[in-house]
């Protein structure tokens, strides 16, 4: 296959994925699931992967230092603890891609959480696409699919545990990023990163308050709900997903007009500070603080004939003097699964009938809600401590049932804890003073936790067994961020239409694309509006390389007045860091940030504003998103390893070559025994 011609993948919208996946047929969904129960009999060699999202070095060897990481420094002495080479850009689902295939971004397809579609030019997700069905047969109000819709996943390249299983050796793959809908060529699996809940691709919460005055500017992530108390009582709907049998309504000022939905009602006790939730038959008793147990929901599609399961929790922020009611994502619920989430299907009831519902959307922690000060920092904290235990009682569980093979556990709490956390922990972060004190050593206390972890498995280790603690990133500060397509615009690189020319800020929709010669979609991707792959470029393949050059060096040159620093540490032409057949589609240049800067969220989704850098104001306040060389993420294992500059390629290779099976040819890295 050349760099010109790449397989066609369609682009879809953040909720159309609903709209398809759930309506296949008149029962919900239809996914198949193929039947895979492994092995019996022990295999006699074994390798343990404790996946460590952001896991980073610098804080792992401080742990060890303090006498804090007495693990992390047991299994360093018995073997290796080094820094490991990430890709460009240092993202979750790039890496991880990269770990699961062996292959570079421009192999595997997966560039960024945000990509664009080159025809419109619009942003969208990476990690999955939907597929309709293309017969639909109406029947007054309801519109019924006749053949199956599914959901795709976007990443290309063949598993490694693929090359395992199909030799007859076991591989459990635990919550592995980039894996939604779940892969069905390992023994045992739950998807990660990427799997949505049951109404959006990154989860939307919902928000219930009885003031009128309480308003979230430029909310996104949840819907904010205004409700009225009536004799300590309040009447609400929790929404679902969009009913894809129902034919949609759009003449409705009704925003949640095409969405299921159920009612409930909250019993306010009018001297303290207690609620009383009903909702389909379950009664939660909260206090003012308190989250629920995982509440089981059904969103009706089809009267008795089809529905929607999923799970959610509430948490009752404020009682009195007015009620403040935050609900989180509604989970797909593992043990009646709209779309596919465990191998084999029925191991979602297996887990959950001994540990109960779990989170089962990609990434669990709701950093949307505490960004939008939707929840604060007690409230988010203490979400973090239920994904965290539950998440443990989910490798506990897969532990004590594992005899040989592939192990594969992941872990978010390091990743996502990092993001939100940082600026607590950090007395240098301009938003350190904003923060809640109280958790300035959370982080400090996740690392401990992770150090129990690996005790946990240390005693696993013999002649025949690898253990390897891996991270796709380390991690930094972020706070500054730069508004890269302002910066653009201010240039003359990106262009407006004339009507959008006053506006303080403008979208992906008020750009002349006819006119625009580069733009800035994703974290780190920089596009250059090329001849022959964008449906309106205009730029030729010798300017395109000039250009680049020009970027590259006009970019690395900025300085930050404020501070005095570079905030773009380097940037990376695409030839530079990949190769495979998606190479061509990939952005022209990754734009890598000096630590303490990042690429402002607005940017990422292709708008311009009044300025080019400024002070970053959200929770979210560490980030890796920078020169790939800044954040490099940790490495640890059970024997000497050649790690001098390893990278997170090589693991795939030297996994297999533990097994004793030969380096795949696609593969990129070399076996690090």
């Amino acid at each position: 296959m050349s760099n010109n011609s790449v397989p066609k993948r369609r682009r879809v919208n953040r909720r159309e994925f609903v709209r398809t996946a759930l309506g296949a047929g008149a029962a919900v969904a239809g996914f198949p699931f193929i039947s895979c129960s492994g092995r019996a009999h022990e295999v006699e060699k074994k390798v343990i992967v404790l996946g460590m999202d952001g896991l980073d070095p610098k804080m792992v060897q401080a742990m060890i230092d303090l006498g804090r990481g007495p693990n992390f420094k047991k299994l360093a002495e018995m073997g290796t603890f080094t820094r490991l080479g990430t890709t460009m850009p240092a993202l979750s689902p790039v890496a991880w891609s990269s770990f699961i295939t062996g292959l570079s971004p421009g192999g595997h397809g997966i560039a960024d959480f945000i990509v664009r579609d080159p025809e419109t030019y619009m942003p969208f997700f990476s990690i999955w696409e939907a597929e309709k069905s293309d017969r639909v047969l109406s029947l007054g109000d309801y519109q019924l699919p006749l053949g199956g819709g599914k959901v795709v996943n976007r990443r290309y390249g063949k598993p490694f545990w693929a090359w395992l299983t199909e030799q007859g050796i076991p591989a459990s793959v635990i919550k592995i990023p980039t894996n939604f809908p779940v892969e069905e060529t390992a023994t045992r699996a739950i998807s990660g990163m990427g799997t949505p809940d049951v109404i959006d691709s990154f989860g939307m919460f919902s928000y219930y308050t009885t003031d009128p005055d309480e308003r979230y500017e430029e909310l996104s992530g949840g819907n904010v709900i205004h409700v009225e108390e009536r004799e300590h009582r309040v009447d609400a709907l929790l929404y679902g997903p969009v009913n894809s049998l129902r034919k949609p309504k759009d003449d409705s000022e009704d925003p949640f007009v095409n969405q299921t939905r159920i009612p409930f009602t909250v019993h306010i006790d009018p001297s303290a500070d207690v609620v009383r939730i009903d909702i389909q038959g379950e009664r939660l008793v909260l206090n003012q603080g308190e989250y629920s147990p995982w509440v089981r929901l059904r969103f009706e599609m089809l009267p008795l004939v089809s529905s929607v399961a999923g799970i959610a929790r509430f948490y009752v922020k404020q009682v009195h003097p007015h009620l403040q009611l935050y609900v989180t994502p509604i989970n797909i619920d593992p043990a009646d699964q709209a779309m596919p989430v465990t191998h084999p299907k029925e191991l979602g009831a297996e887990i959950a009938d001994e540990i109960g519902p779990f989170w089962t959307k990609g990434l669990p922690a709701d950093t949307k809600a505490f960004d939008y000060r939707v929840i604060d920092d007690e409230g988010y904290v203490k979400q973090a401590e239920l994904i965290l235990k539950e998440r443990l009682a989910l490798f506990d569980y897969e532990w004590s049932r594992f005899r040989g093979g592939l192990f594969y556990f992941y872990i978010s709490s390091t990743d996502q804890d990092a993001h939100m956390l940082w600026r607590n922990m950090d007395e240098t972060h301009p938003m350190h003073k904003a923060s809640d004190v109280r958790f300035a050593g959370y982080l400090r206390g996740l690392y401990e936790e992770m150090d129990r972890l690996v005790g946990k498995v240390l005693p696993a280790v013999d002649d025949n067994t690898l253990l390897l603690i891996c991270s796709d990133h380390g991690f930094a500060q972020f706070g500054r961020q730069f508004h890269l397509n302002t910066w653009l615009r201010r240039e003359g690189y990106l262009a407006v239409a004339p009507e959008a020319e006053k506006k303080e800020k403008t979208s992906i929709l008020d750009i002349d694309w006819s006119k625009t010669a580069a733009y800035g979609i994703g974290f780190n991707g920089l596009y250059i509006n090329q001849e022959g792959r964008e449906s309106q470029g205009f730029i030729g393949p010798g300017k395109r390389l000039e250009l680049a050059k020009r970027l590259k060096r006009e970019l690395e040159a900025i300085v930050d007045p404020e501070t005095g620093q570079r905030p773009v540490a380097k940037v990376y032409t695409r030839e530079e860091v990949y190769t495979g057949d998606f190479t061509f589609e990939m952005p022209d240049l990754l734009v890598g940030y000096t630590p303490g800067y990042r690429a402002a969220a607005s940017s990422v989704l292709g708008e311009t504003g009044n300025v080019i850098l400024d002070v970053n104001p959200y929770a979210w306040s560490g980030d890796h998103s920078m020169a790939r060389d800044l954040v490099p993420g940790s490495l640890l294992a059970s024997r000497r390893l050649k790690a001098a500059n390893a990278t997170i390629l090589d693991l795939p290779v030297t996994i297999l070559d533990y097994f004793g099976l030969p380096k795949p040819p696609e593969m990129l890295g070399t076996s690090l025994l």
